[in-house]
């Protein structure tokens, strides 16, 4: 499973963008995070920049990882789960993240989504 987020596990930082400008002033070490947007996506698939989507609907997903996208990000574990089950039937690329509070990441697990992206941490000692 793919954990984003989280303070204690190294993995890719996600920058929030929305603008052509501001994916050129993301850091290298970092992925920029799209709002659907397919003129957007498509900018980034043909410069052959890495990145991440916000997604709202199945369709969105499957358009997203057309153009490419390595993460689809879905605010709902239930959109996460109907995503999950397409990427599943057409072997998508991209991988499946739902944005998540960590004391439901056992929920996410069960689902088979491929991470989580975690909006608040339980700090373990």
């Amino acid at each position: 499973m793919i954990i984003l987020n989280h303070p204690k596990i190294p993995g890719p930082k996600l920058v929030p963008v929305e603008s052509r400008e501001e994916i050129g002033r993301v850091p290298a070490s970092s992925i920029p995070l799209l709002p659907f947007d397919l003129d957007l996506l498509a900018y980034c698939q043909r410069e052959g920049i890495r990145y991440g989507v916000t997604i709202s609907s199945i369709k969105e997903a499957v358009y997203s990882n057309a153009l490419g996208a390595s993460y689809l990000i879905c605010p709902t574990l239930s959109l996460a789960r109907q995503v999950e089950e397409v990427a599943e039937n057409y072997l998508f690329d991209g991988k499946v993240i739902v944005t998540i509070d960590e004391r439901l990441i056992e929920e996410a697990i069960g689902a088979g989504i491929d991470g989580v992206w975690l909006t608040e941490t339980v700090d373990e000692r």
